[in-house]
């Protein structure tokens, strides 16, 4: 039945409500009444209608206020950050195994990342705690004598006040030499000694080692005073001051203690313990400059240059070495270079010579530079492994957030709000990232520092920058990292999402293929690299080297003993001692060594003169070490001329030119003082043999016929080595009171090769993190290619695909991009490991077998990895993937 309200009153509402509101209130009138008839009747609906009609006019109702339209919050407003972060916390906290992944792909990126940073920045900061340290530079000679290149870290001891007289911007100069190692004493301590410099009186004042005691303008003025540092102090005085008192210091007697120094700082070229005064033993006036040689260092005055100082070489050889060249060599420096013979001095700023300088005669052994660009090179490559990761398993994700997105831009959220949303998500990820990563560099650097050789500390003063670095770096990271993806989700159209239909595929999106193929040509490329390394140590212990390093101990500190010959001769009492020689020189690990000048006599370069290695030995030193007699006869007490007598190797025989080396006749310059030139007959030659590191070619060699008491090489022969060891060790204590010490021949030749050691280690270890956080990445975007066609395989099994076929469709895609990643690291990988080998004389061949195996082991574990997420989607039950149809 059609029933209708009052027109009258419908009329009058008509004409007095407000008219933004009358369309709405007249239809819920209208509905009211309906209601109220089918309740009351319609008698009463119609004086219901009436009074709410009357209630309804003014001025019983009020003009609505205009709404104020809606202003959308900034993202920078309270209300909306902690809104983005509660959303991010919640979806990190809903895709648990999601979030742990990608937080332990970043983290270890950035924790490697640390650590390199951490080893990087030490190795920058050498020799920079000088004060002085922007212009101060050590002088070194460079030349070329006798067809072979010099390149010596000390020079000549008049060198560094004669350049301060002669040119006016040279500040001042400072020399520091050394005098082998001393037994010290005070009272009843007694100590062995290796780091001890004599140096000049202004030592302290150039190199701005804080005194603790004592006035560096006076500490090493006298004759006999040391300076100690502050842990030598603490080991011989204890709380007693040291200042005053005296000091033993082996064969050259008391030393007055004129000061205290802080420890030498690790990140310098040097780190000696001790600092006696250079005068002490530096008095001769008539030393030469192509003689006795003490590290020289120069300090420029402001804005001056080093080439201002090397356009002076000419005029400082022609002034103090062109007589010394006569007198050495009895040719004039005109002969000299006109035979191609160069001398010059340079200067090496100090910053330099620890990652920039491998000369003849280094204080210690000095780093790589080389090694600073690869760790950094590394050091980015798995921050960028660890972002593409990020940005993988980010996307790989999209087909669970797509529908999300469609909804949340229906309910009318913009492009902007998502993106800020994501990338919300994505720095709190790597804030979360980056505090793990702190965890992880604590636990891993006592390791780190080991492998390194370092002492390095997250928490340092001298790294509290890192801190606030690495803070401001995880946001660039989550930033950058989380920008692709935020972009990629934002752009759903929510029409299609919401129909289960994603914006791209796999196929479209060259761009994420890229990214997975670059992760695998970093880690095959580490693979490789790691490799050659290993193969090169193997290569290096398995050569034959012309001597025969396996049993053979090494009784150091011979040379404290008064009785050594006593010592020696007691040892070969013991059957299990074959053979037992002086050996001060030896063809591994520290020992002592010397360079002497020599022309030959009667030979095609008589005129020419050659810088040679020299050794002093007994006549038992070849026996010991198994090197091989070519030609002529060995050293032999039977012969009192034997003294004037030398041994050469072949490369030596064949630099001086002699076809019949037995009975030549050899000239070593001597020092420059009267009667030190000596003519030799050489009775001997010894087959080649390595007595320097693999990283060069066998030298010359000329032996002398004099034993060098330093330490003693044992021939041994036993299946006890520990007993014999103690034995070595009863005998020694007979002789002396100061600590018995040994070392084996093979382990010294073993330790030349530290550095590459530790390369290949660390190379290693970055192969596997690198293989790690690839595999997460190929994770991702297996994940999310089995996402994009979970439908597809579905319709496969229900029409009778294999799992094995499921699992080949899925496979190949990413096959195909290991082996593009291979073909471009391969020859990347083989330039690079090919560089590096240059450093080696000898070298293994880096044939395609390395290639072909670090290809397949990342081959392998990329099978693994994509099989494990194939294998899963094969198996899932199709009716699932196509119930939505």
């Amino acid at each position: 039945m059609n029933v209708h309200p009052p027109y009258w009153a419908i009329k009058l509402l008509r004409w007095l409500h407000p008219l933004e509101t009358i369309e709405e209130v007249e239809g819920d009138l209208a509905e009211m009444y309906t209601y109220w008839v089918d309740q009351s009747g319609k008698k009463q609906a119609n004086v219901r209608f009436i009074l709410s009609v009357l209630s309804l006019l003014p001025p019983f109702v009020r003009q609505r206020k205009q709404k104020k339209s809606y202003t959308q919050p900034t993202f920078l407003h309270l209300h909306m950050i902690r809104n983005y972060i509660t959303i991010a916390f919640r979806n990190l906290m809903r895709k648990k195994a999601f979030s742990a992944i990608n937080i332990a792909g970043l983290s270890i990126g950035l924790a490697v990342f640390l650590l390199i940073v951490l080893f990087v920045q030490d190795e920058l900061s050498y020799d920079r705690y000088s004060a002085h340290a922007d212009r101060m530079y050590r002088v070194y000679m460079k030349g070329r004598i006798g067809g072979n290149d010099i390149q010596n870290a000390f020079v000549g001891r008049p060198a560094g006040q004669a350049l301060v007289n002669d040119y006016p911007f040279v500040e001042s100069a400072t020399r520091i030499d050394e005098n082998g190692t001393y037994i010290v004493s005070y009272k009843d301590k007694k100590f062995k000694e290796e780091q001890v410099a004599f140096a000049d009186a202004n030592f302290f004042e150039n190199f701005s080692i804080p005194l603790l005691k004592g006035s560096a303008k006076t500490v090493l003025t006298e004759p006999n005073s040391v300076v100690i540092t502050q842990t030598i102090a603490k080991k011989y005085f204890g709380l007693e001051d040291p200042v005053g008192k005296m000091l033993k210091m082996g064969k050259d007697g008391l030393f007055k203690v004129t000061g205290v120094c802080a420890d030498v700082p690790m990140q310098s070229h040097f780190h000696y313990t001790l600092f006696a005064s250079l005068i002490t033993i530096d008095r001769d006036p008539n030393v030469k400059w192509l003689s006795s040689g003490a590290y020289t260092y120069l300090l420029l005055k402001e804005g001056t240059r080093p080439e201002t100082f090397e356009a002076k070489n000419q005029e400082i050889v022609e002034k103090y070495l062109g007589s010394e060249i006569q007198e050495f060599m009895g040719i004039s420096l005109e002969e000299f270079e006109r035979t191609g013979g160069q001398l010059g001095f340079f200067l090496q700023p100090i910053t330099d010579i620890h990652l920039y300088s491998d000369m003849e005669n280094e204080i210690e052994a000095n780093s790589d530079s080389k090694y600073i660009y690869i760790f950094s090179a590394i050091a980015l490559f798995i921050l960028t492994l660890a972002c593409v990761n990020f940005m993988n398993l980010s996307t790989a994700q999209s087909a669970e957030r797509a529908k999300e997105v469609g909804i949340r831009k229906v309910l009318g959220s913009v492009k902007s709000q998502l993106i800020r949303q994501f990338l919300t998500e994505s720095i709190l990820l790597t804030v979360i990232a980056l505090l793990v990563s702190f965890v992880l560099v604590i636990l891993l650097l006592p390791g780190f520092n080991q492998l390194a050789g370092k002492t390095l500390s997250l928490f340092s003063l001298e790294y509290t920058w890192l801190l606030g670095g690495s803070l401001l770096l995880s946001l660039i990271v989550g930033f950058l990292a989380g920008l692709y993806p935020a972009f990629f989700l934002s752009s759903f159209q929510p029409v299609s999402v919401l129909k289960g239909k994603l914006l791209k595929g796999y196929k479209g999106n060259w761009l994420r293929s890229s990214l997975v193929v670059f992760q695998f040509v970093v880690s095959i490329s580490l693979l490789i690299g790691t490799s050659v390394v290993y193969r090169q140590l193997q290569y290096i212990q398995n050569k034959k080297l012309g001597f025969d390093k396996e049993q053979v101990l090494i009784v150091q500190d011979t040379y404290l003993l008064e009785k050594s010959q006593a010592f020696r001769n007691e040892l070969l009492q013991d059957p299990q001692i074959t053979r037992a020689s002086f050996a001060g020189y030896l063809p591994a690990g520290a020992s002592n060594s010397a360079t002497d000048g020599f022309q030959p006599e009667g030979s095609i370069n008589q005129t020419s003169t050659f810088r040679i290695k020299t050794y002093y030995i007994d006549e038992e030193y070849l026996p010991t070490l198994g090197i091989q007699l070519k030609q002529g006869r060995n050293f032999s007490r039977e012969f009192g001329t034997d003294k004037e007598a030398v041994l050469i190797n072949e490369a030596a025989a064949a630099q001086f030119g002699f076809k019949n080396p037995i009975g030549q006749r050899i000239s070593d310059l001597g020092d420059g003082s009267p009667g030190s030139k000596r003519t030799h007959t050489i009775i001997g030659v010894v087959q080649n043999f390595h007595h320097e590191s693999l990283r060069h070619r066998i030298a010359p060699l000329v032996m002398y016929y004099d034993a060098d008491i330093y330490q003693i090489a044992l021939r041994v022969q036993t299946n006890d080595l520990p007993g014999l060891i103690k034995s070595v060790e009863q005998t020694w204590k007979k002789y002396s009171d100061m600590p018995f010490t040994y070392s084996f021949l093979d382990d010294r030749f073993d330790n030349m090769y530290q550095a590459e050691q530790k390369i290949g280690q660390i190379f290693a270890v970055f192969a596997c993190l690198a293989i790690v956080i690839a595999c997460l990445g190929l994770f991702g975007l297996v994940a999310f290619v089995t996402a994009q066609r979970t439908k597809e395989i579905g319709i496969r099994k229900v029409l009778g695909a294999s799992i094995p076929s499921i699992v080949s469709l899925l496979s190949k895609d990413f096959i195909k991009l290991v082996l593009i990643a291979f073909a471009i690291a391969t020859p990347l990988a083989w330039y690079a490991m090919h560089q590096w080998l240059q450093d080696f004389a000898y070298q293994v061949d880096i044939g395609m077998s390395i290639m072909a195996m670090a290809g397949i082991i990342a081959l392998l574990i990329a099978l693994l990895t994509v099989s494990f997420q194939a294998i899963k989607a094969a198996l899932a039950d199709p009716v699932r993937s196509l119930r939505s149809e």
